[in-house]
């Protein structure tokens, strides 16, 4: 598999060995679902300003359990954490865990660029971007519309609760519920 490769000479690269259980196989089951906020959507250049987790456990989004961080001087606490402690407090979090959401690649390129300069690796976790899984599930055919992968446009067609006010939390609790109606089931 791609990814088992990828991540075998990922793990060559990496330099602090503290972050060698993004490697292990993950055995919990759970995915995370995950979300950020940034001051724009140019991954290379964009300011980290809150990050979102949520554990999904079974048929559960566990947001009791979320990680929370708001970022930088708009965060309301003066000890908040800078970009790159956030990034790597979200990998501690998650661990081995795929990641779930809507518009993973910026928000795993934002990360990357947080933390391969101090760890020496990217993100090495798999990734379920939601909107994949709606067009899986909504492919286009003979009489039947295109797929429209408009965040909004997925809740409403799925009948799941509208976002309220967009922000990462929202997002990752959206992105978790369409995750959990669209995978596939358990084998």
């Amino acid at each position: 598999m791609l990814s088992d490769l990828r991540k075998s000479l990922n793990r060559r690269y990496l330099t602090d060995p503290a972050y060698a259980f993004l490697f292990d196989e993950d055995t919990s089951g759970e995915s995370v679902a995950l979300a950020v906020g940034a001051s724009s959507f140019d991954a290379e250049h964009a300011d980290l300003l809150e990050v979102v987790a949520i554990p999904i456990r079974g048929n559960r989004l566990l947001t009791s359990q979320r990680l929370h961080l708001k970022v930088g001087p708009s965060a309301p606490d003066s000890a908040s954490p800078d970009q790159e402690q956030a990034a790597l407090e979200l990998l501690r979090f998650v661990g081995a865990r795929p990641l779930v959401g809507y518009f993973l690649t910026f928000a795993v390129a934002l990360i990357d660029r947080l933390v391969k300069p101090r760890i020496g690796v990217q993100t090495p976790n798999s990734v379920v971007e939601v909107s994949g899984l709606y067009y899986d599930h909504h492919r286009p055919s003979a009489g039947r519309p295109t797929a429209d992968l408009r965040f909004d446009a997925i809740l409403r067609d799925l009948d799941l609760p509208e976002r309220g006010t967009p922000g990462p939390l929202a997002d990752a609790v959206s992105s978790g519920l369409i995750y959990l109606t669209l995978r596939p089931p358990a084998a």
